[in-house]
This record gives structure tokens, C-alpha cells and sequence, in this order.
């Protein structure tokens, strides 16, 4: 991960921010080891590419302070980010329910909204996609889930149903899915 992009960072915070109590975000910046100089106390530019070693820590206490060491949590984060930002980036998708057309856009989108590496699709039918996040470098698993959670959300969101997914491949630095949907 070479850089991740203001939005992720945010995402996270916001989460903490609406999920925990109110003192949820002052307990996490107060875990972080950052100075008032850190990026996290400036407005964060969604577009802005920001160090991964922020996000690494920021996902390291959120484990296990606000997630009792449980990785799923950060699939939860995932679609609930996709809950607040698809209309945003993807309304032309909801609006005409169309899955496919999301994850080709996301393709498209994700050097801007996500930052870290790349991600291919390929169509397999109308209801079936490969998709391949190439992260270039060793990946936290709570990357992976939080991309994962919003991946499938946004394809529900789009009108997908019952949507599976599976892993075909998965190394240090790379994961293939072959996902589909009704």
C-alpha cells in the first residue's frame, strides 16, 4: 500500500464517530501515537493521499479497543461506508440497478476513492463477476474485509440479490473473487 486516499481515513473516523459512544473518536485519536501536527487533526482531504501507516494504526486500535478483536467488525465498517457514500459516487448505478455497471466504475473510481493498488473485473455473465484487488504490497486482512463489505453492499445497493462471493485466490499482496448474485 503505497497510499490510501482521505475517504478511507474518514470513513473509518466517521464510523467510530456514529457507532460508539460520544467520546468513541477522542478515545481513538487519543490511542493513536500522533501529535497534534498529524494529518488527523487537519481536515482530511478525501482525495488526498494519506501515509498507510496511519490507517494500519487507526485499524490496529480499532480491533482492539472498539472491535474486541474481531475481524469481521471491519466487513461491517465496510458496508457501512458503502451506505454512506454509493449515492454519492454511484446514484447513476442505484438509480438503473445496475451491479455490473457499479463494479465497472469502481474500477474506474478506485485510484481515486481507495488509493491502495488496483482492481480488475471480469464478466463472467450479467450475474457473475472475477474480481481482482492487486494491492501491490502485503495487505492488512482488515483492508481486505472493509473493501469486501463495501464491494457487496454497493452491489445490493444496485439491485443485486443474495449476493455470494468467494475467495479463488488469495497471496500476500492479492485476492480473487468470483462473485455473482440474483
Amino acid at each position: 500500500m503505497s497510499g490510501i486516499k482521505g475517504i478511507v481515513l474518514l470513513g473509518r473516523l466517521n464510523y467510530v464517530e456514529e457507532n460508539f459512544d460520544k467520546d468513541g473518536l477522542k478515545n481513538l485519536l487519543d490511542k493513536l501515537n500522533v501529535g497534534k501536527e498529524s494529518p488527523l487533526f487537519q481536515p482530511i482531504i478525501i482525495s488526498k493521499d494519506y501515509p498507510e501507516s496511519l490507517l494500519t494504526e487507526i485499524d490496529e486500535i480499532l480491533l482492539k479497543h472498539f472491535f474486541s478483536n474481531d475481524l469481521q467488525k471491519f466487513y461491517q465498517l465496510g458496508v457501512w461506508h458503502a451506505q454512506h457514500i454509493m449515492s454519492t459516487y454511484f446514484q447513476v448505478y442505484i438509480d438503473e440497478q445496475n451491479p455490473g455497471g457499479f463494479l465497472n466504475q469502481m474500477v474506474r473510481l478506485r485510484p481515486y476513492l481507495v488509493g491502495l493498488g488496483e482492481l480488475s473485473v471480469s464478466e463472467i455473465d450479467p450475474h457473475e463477476f472475477y474480481l481482482l484487488i492487486n494491492y501491490g504490497q502485503k495487505y492488512p486482512e482488515s483492508v481486505r474485509l472493509s473493501e469486501l463489505g463495501f464491494i457487496e453492499e454497493g452491489l445490493r445497493l444496485c439491485g443485486a440479490k443474495d449476493v455470494n462471493s468467494k475467495i479463488e485466490e488469495k497471496n500476500d499482496i492479492s485476492v480473487e473473487y468470483k462473485v455473482n448474485w440474483k
